[in-house]
């Protein structure tokens, strides 16, 4: 068990703030752990079933707030674009104390530079695996689409500021359709029919304080607020998780800057790998069946260690299109191909597993900027490139190390 420190007085402030607005805090604290920032620790024996937090649905903070409203923002933009909006001019503003001590407990700018890949500079960030580069492609483009829709209603306001609050709203939000709500409020983004996911964000005051684990307790929402169920029994000074949802760990990479040492959720893409292998007949079958891309390798000690997907797309390329055809209709399991199958991926998994051996390597030789002028660097929104720091490249290198452990784990189940 990890050793729990005491947070510091901003937290104690602000526990209490929480609870005056409308937050119930039950046999649970906030608590630092060395090397691993802020979560959540059992202040007691908890049992399972135990309400742990419950926010109500007036301290949550999203965009049908009549604060958020008063902002007169545009109405045509994103919502997560209108909430990152909010928390800049009120972070920005000194008049507003409503959600300081709130601020106070947030994670730093300065946190973020040595966690979030959208802070790496561009050597690491164009050796980040596979997904998590598509997911930070997606990011970028999001964030600056949103600071373009924006910076003509904030003057006030820096890119700086603004990517440390969109950060904020990336890593701290919880979805929240506006069950309180009627279907047609006014204050509502859409109309209830109409709402998407981009729609559904709030943030939840102290909630935002538990840590990620693939097991952990399931966040639960209704008109009332938001509450923390205890999923099993914990021992005071233990700590307590959330499961954010079955994310692997070039998602948590990406979305939050950071891994699980052990994720039962791990997988990772071969798409990269299988793709360029096609040609244009077999991609059109592929697209007109439905079993075009999206092929995943599991991590050891998953119920399979390749999606179905990917044994379809494997029978094309190793087989003929009646054995494809077969398999996608259901008419054949394809258990009597699957040792000629799994040959030909093998074959594959190998490759990849020396080009990881090679990253792991440029990963290595990367020098780490030292010294008090590499914090003083300036963010991608500048002409100065960031520089590369320590935790940065560790994270990367470990998660690469999992990439590998992954591959050669396939490889030598597959050939059992």
């Amino acid at each position: 068990m990890t050793p729990a420190l005491d947070p510091g007085e901003e937290h104690a402030k602000f526990v209490k703030w929480a609870k005056g607005k409308g937050v119930t805090i039950d046999g649970i604290a906030p608590a630092r752990f060395v090397d691993r920032g802020m979560g959540i620790v059992a202040a007691r024996n908890l049992e399972k079933g135990d309400c742990l937090v419950h926010v109500k649905n007036t301290s949550l903070v999203h965009v049908a707030l009549p604060s958020v409203k008063a902002l007169r923002l545009p109405d045509n933009v994103t919502v997560h674009g209108k909430l990152a909006a909010s928390l800049a001019l009120w972070y920005s503003d000194p008049a507003h104390d409503e959600h300081a001590l709130w601020q106070a407990v947030w994670p730093t700018e300065e946190d973020f530079r040595n966690t979030m890949p959208i802070y790496y500079n561009k050597k690491l960030q164009d050796l980040l695996p596979i997904a998590a580069s598509t997911l930070l492609t997606s990011q970028l483009t999001k964030l600056d689409k949103d600071w373009v829709d924006f910076r003509p209603h904030l003057p006030s306001i820096s890119k700086d500021l603004y990517t440390y609050t969109w950060l904020i709203v990336n890593t701290r939000t919880f979805y929240w359709d506006y069950p309180d709500m009627q279907n047609s409020h006014p204050r509502l983004p859409k109309r209830k029919n109409k709402l998407t996911g981009d729609d559904c964000y709030a943030m939840c005051p102290f909630m935002d304080y538990f840590n990620h684990s693939d097991l952990g307790c399931d966040p639960q929402a209704n008109s009332k607020g938001y509450s923390v169920i205890a999923d099993r029994a914990y021992k005071a000074g233990e700590e307590v998780f959330v499961s954010y949802g079955a994310h692997t760990n070039d998602f948590l990479l990406a979305e939050y800057g950071f891994i699980l040492e052990s994720n039962k959720r791990d997988a990772i893409p071969l798409d990269h790998l299988i793709i360029p292998l096609l040609d244009g007949d077999q991609t059109n079958a592929l697209k007109e069946d439905g079993f075009y891309g999206n092929y995943t390798l599991f991590a050891p000690g998953a119920e399979e260690t390749i999606c179905h997907r990917t044994q379809a797309v494997l029978r094309l390329l190793v087989l003929d299109s009646k054995r494809y055809s077969s398999f996608v209709g259901g008419n054949d399991d394809g258990e009597r191909e699957q040792g000629k199958l799994y040959g030909y991926l093998v074959g594959l998994l190998t490759k990849y597993s020396r080009l990881v051996m090679d990253i792991l390597e440029e990963v290595d030789g990367l020098k780490v900027d030292v010294g008090p002028e590499s914090s003083r660097r300036k963010t991608r929104s500048s002409d100065t490139e960031p520089s590369l720091r320590a935790g940065q490249k560790d994270t990367l290198t470990k998660r690469w190390k999992q990439i590998r452990d992954i591959v050669n784990g396939a490889i030598d189940q597959l050939q059992e």
